[in-house]
This record gives C-alpha cells, sequence and structure tokens, in this order.
C-alpha cells in the first residue's frame, strides 16, 4: 500500500514537469536546459555547447542524460527535467532502504520516507534540471554503500561505491570527492578520538583498518582521469576548457568573500522545510545525550560530517544556500540512528504549536493577497491542527493531524500561494512572435536564454537598452524587460507586468506598498513592440 501511494505521489509530481514556470525556479536551470537543445541543434553529442562554444562551466553528465531523454520523448522540459526526477526515485529508494536498515522499523521507514518525500529540498531540485538533485543521490549512494559495507564486512560495496563516485565528478567535477573525503575523514575522527576521564587520546589502529576502504576510494578517479585525458589529448578546446574550469570557475572562488556566510546556515533552515523544528530537535538530542550504541556513533559521523561541509562551503566567495543539499537527507536519517521515533519529534511541543501559527500566516496572506482558496484551505488546517493539539494524547487523531497538515505545506504554497501569483505565461503574450526573429533587451542573457527555451522556433538574440540596434539588426520584435529609448520604426503591440527579481525598496516603502495593497510596487512593465508606422 505504502509503495502504492508513493507511485501515486511521484506520478503527480511528474505530471508538472512539463510546465515551464517551475513554482521554485532555480536560475541556472535556464542556462542548463539551452546547453541541452543547442548541442542537439548542433550535434555537439560528446561536448555539450552552450552559445555556440564548448560549455565550461560543468561537465556533461547531467547534459548528456538530458540529450538522451530529449532525444527518447522529443524536446521540452519534461523530458529534461525526467533526469532529476529519475535521480529523487533513485535516493527515496535508497533512503528508504538504509532508514530501514538502520531503525529496523518499517513504521519509522515510512513516516521518514514520507517527510524526506515533502521536503522543500524534494519537491523544488528534483523537478527541475539542476545538479543538485543529482548530488544528493551521488552522495547518499556512496554512504549507502558504505554501511552495507560495514555491516556486512564486504569491500565489494565500499569498491562499488568509490567507483560510482567517479560518475559524480561528471557532474560538478571534484567537490563530490571532496565531500566524500570530508565523511571518511569525519568516520576516522570519530573512531581515531577518544575523551576519556579528561584525557585526550588518540587511537592509530582504525586507520589501519581502514586502510583499505581509504585505498579503494582510489577507484573514484578512474572516470575522472578518463574524462581529462580525452579533453586534453583529443579535443582541440581541451586544455583551454580544463584551464578555465579548475582555476577560474573552482579555484577562482576562493579569491575573495563577496556574500554572507548567514547564506550557508540559511541553506539549512529553509531546504529542511516544513520539518526544521523536528529536525533541529534530533539534532539537539545526538549532542547533548550521548551514548556508546554504534547507532550514536554514526550519528556522531554524520554530525561531524555536516559540520565539516558547512565549513568547506564557508570558505568561497559564492555561499549559495542550495549548497547544502547534498546534506539535508543526512539529518532525515538521525532519527533512525538515535531510535527517536517521528511521533515523538511531530508531537513535540515546539513544533506541534508551530503548524497552527504556520496555517495562520496563510490566512493572512490569503486575505491581502485575495486568493479564496488558500484562504479555505488554510482555515482547515487551522482548525484539523488545534483539534489534533487538544485532543486527547493517546488519541491517534492526534498525531496525524498534526503530521498531514505539515506534510502539506510546501504543496500548499506551490499550489495555493505561488501558482495564482505567478508571472503571466510568456509564451501566450507572444503568440503572434513564434517562428520570428526575436530580440530581447534585457539585464542579463540568461533573460533571452529563457524566451529560447520557450519558443523553439524562434530565433532569440539578446541586447542590452543601449547597443540593440547593432545587436538585432534583423530583429522582426523586441521584448523589452529593461526601459529602452526605441527609434520611431518600433510599434508597442503588447505589455504586462512581472514580478520584479531585485526590488529597491526600503522598509518603509515596501511596508506603504503592502498596506496599499499595491502590488505594481513589486512589480515592472514587460513590453512588446514589432516593426511598423508608431500610431
Amino acid at each position: 500500500m505504502f509503495i502504492v501511494l508513493i507511485i501515486f505521489l511521484s506520478a503527480i509530481f511528474a505530471t508538472t514537469l512539463g510546465i515551464p514556470d517551475a513554482s521554485f525556479p532555480q536560475g541556472d536551470e535556464i542556462m542548463h536546459i539551452r546547453s541541452i537543445r543547442e548541442s542537439l541543434e548542433l550535434g555537439s553529442y560528446t561536448l555539450p555547447v552552450l552559445s555556440g562554444l564548448p560549455n565550461p562551466y560543468k561537465p556533461p553528465l547531467l547534459f548528456w542524460m538530458g540529450m538522451f531523454f530529449d532525444k527518447i520523448f522529443g524536446v521540452g522540459y519534461f523530458s529534461e527535467r525526467l533526469v532529476s526526477f529519475i535521480f529523487g526515485l533513485g535516493t527515496l529508494t535508497l533512503f528508504y532502504k538504509l532508514y530501514h536498515s538502520i531503525s529496523k522499523s518499517p513504521k519509522e521507514t515510512k513516516l521518514a520516507t514520507l517527510t524526506f518525500f515533502f521536503s522543500f529540498l524534494s519537491l523544488k531540485f528534483f523537478g527541475l534540471l539542476m545538479m543538485e538533485g543529482a548530488m544528493v543521490f551521488f552522495t547518499l549512494l556512496y554512504i549507502f554503500l558504505f554501511y552495507e559495507s560495514k555491516r556486512t564486512k564486504n569491500l565489494s560495496y565500499v569498491a562499488w561505491g568509490s567507483f560510482l563516485v567517479g560518475f559524480g565528478y561528471l557532474l560538478k567535477g571534484p567537490i563530490l570527492h571532496i565531500y566524500i573525503g570530508l565523511f571518511l575523514l569525519s568516520y576516522l575522527y570519530i573512531q581515531m578520538i577518544r575523551v576519556r576521564k579528561g584525557k585526550f587520546l588518540i587511537s592509530f589502529s582504525p586507520l589501519k583498518n581502514e586502510k583499505p576502504t581509504l585505498l579503494l576510494f582510489g577507484l573514484s578517479l578512474l572516470i575522472p582521469i578518463f574524462w581529462i585525458s580525452y579533453l586534453y589529448l583529443f579535443t582541440s578546446s581541451g586544455k583551454e576548457l580544463l584551464r578555465f574550469f579548475f582555476i577560474t570557475e573552482n579555484m577562482g572562488k576562493f579569491y575573495a568573500a563577496n556574500q554572507s556566510g548567514l547564506r550557508i546556515w540559511g541553506g539549512w533552515l529553509l531546504y529542511t522545510i516544513p520539518f526544521t523544528i523536528p529536525l533541529l530537535h534530533i539534532g539537539f538530542l545526538t549532542i547533548k545525550n550521548r551514548s556508546n550504541h554504534k547507532n550514536q556513533i554514526l550519528a556522531m559521523v554524520v554530525l561531524v560530517f555536516l559540520s565539516l561541509v558547512t565549513i568547506f562551503h564557508l570558505m568561497p566567495n559564492r555561499k549559495d544556500p542550495y549548497y547544502v543539499t547534498p546534506f539535508i537527507v543526512f539529518l532525515f536519517l538521525l532519527p533512525a540512528m538515535r531510535r527517536v521515533s517521528w511521533e515523538n519529534l511531530i508531537l513535540s511541543k515546539y513544533n506541534r504549536y508551530t503548524i497552527p501559527l504556520v496555517y495562520f500566516v496563510f490566512v493572512t496572506l490569503s486575505i491581502v493577497l485575495r486568493l479564496p482558496v488558500l484562504f479555505a484551505f488554510s482555515l482547515l488546517g487551522i482548525l484539523i491542527t488545534l483539534g489534533a493539539n487538544f485532543s486527547f494524547p493517546e488519541n491517534k487523531f492526534r498525531f496525524y493531524g498534526i503530521f498531514i497538515p505539515q506534510l502539506l505545506v510546501v504543496p500548499m504554497t506551490m499550489i495555493f500561494l505561488l501558482r495564482p501569483m505567478a508571472d503571466p505565461d510568456i509564451t501566450k503574450q507572444l503568440i503572434g512572435a513564434e517562428g520570428k526573429e526575436i530580440c530581447v533587451i534585457a539585464e542579463n542573457p540568461w533573460t533571452a536564454m529563457d524566451i529560447q527555451n520557450r519558443l523553439k522556433d524562434s530565433k532569440v538574440s539578446f541586447a542590452l537598452p543601449l547597443t540593440y540596434q547593432e545587436t538585432c539588426p534583423k530583429a522582426e520584435t523586441l521584448v523589452v524587460f529593461r526601459e529602452a529609448t526605441l527609434s520611431s520604426d518600433w510599434k508597442k503591440v503588447n505589455s504586462w507586468f512581472q514580478w520584479k527579481q531585485h526590488l529597491n525598496l526600503d522598509s518603509s516603502q515596501i511596508l506603504r506598498a503592502l498596506l496599499k495593497m499595491d502590488k505594481r510596487s513589486f512589480q515592472s512593465e514587460v513590453s512588446v513592440w514589432e516593426r511598423g508606422e508608431n500610431q
């Protein structure tokens, strides 16, 4: 029955993959989709291209898989996002098996799998063409096989795990090797370091015991060496690609800090929604109440590992919150390691009283934004969660009356809040422009890439406001995202408003706009122009 439920929910989720406007977009996806489609158009299957040149930013695995599915199912968002969806199903399968292997409880395993399925991490990155979903899978895959190797005392598991890490290199370069190296370091640290009776002790015997595992990790270098050798020896631009990727794209990020480290910490809070409070609770219990049980040792390995990867990501200049996504899954595994039931975590005082407050916020937003469907469901959520809070402790309704509304927090945000407030569908605004030569005047080229992805039969170019005449001399249609002075031979044919990505408003201006319900303060006009006499 549980497998049927997961298949049903996954099928519903899969139906949203083909919608261009994702509820939780990520800018890099536009570039990834563009690279896949350009590579198919130019027949550059081995070495993906972007803007007519070899793509220097990321290795090719995600692009190869996107091209493969585009060939099978036809070029489209569904085919390309199916890559991350499949990695998501693989991650859920690994999570289920690992959680059950640790907890030995089918009920707890099912509850934990549902919580991870409905987390913000899963509902965002397993539906976008991004490397993050695949990185979650490969990181969990190695640690799952590492655990199986220890449980069965069979080194073949960790050998396969090490070899498969090499495929992870083809996603984002050597970063996965660094993650796994930090995990092995965390494991050795917990095994080697002891504090007994106030004395700091170091034992080197674990290092000897783990020597085969460490040596087998060398298998992870086979695929990277093969790919780097191919680029270096057999492609004309290989040396330049390698130099840009390793020096500019990777090492260059450690040159200087330009983003706050709070963004990384915010990622831990953001991508664990709506189970942030239960996961903070289990993390606190793991640190506070220690034991010598083998699962407690495993839990401490996970906490050290999460600390190390957090420190690592605080070092580069880029500190995007989604950098922590490959490790969120291990927070969801902590209850199994600590043998703490999800029922206790969900019904903890802080968590069960927070959920009605979340739904109260939904009610407030629905009134301010005039969203009647969100208002109705939010009001129902308040009634159910309050009823659950004040029911008898032994009543099963108390748990499910909190758990189910908590599961639905992110889907409700997607369906009843973000979807009604979404920008107009740009393909419907540009119906007459399909097949024409379009010039997009915007702040950055990704806007033009986005329109090109949506209008596959059109030729789309990017231009800055002052250079559109030189950049797009033969354009039949202009789409203006940024204010520009146009010549008299252009006629405005359509316009709409969309949400601003960057607000130049202070807090008092934002408050006044909210009180007046003036959404235009948060929006900018997009206009469409065609050649003709101005009227």
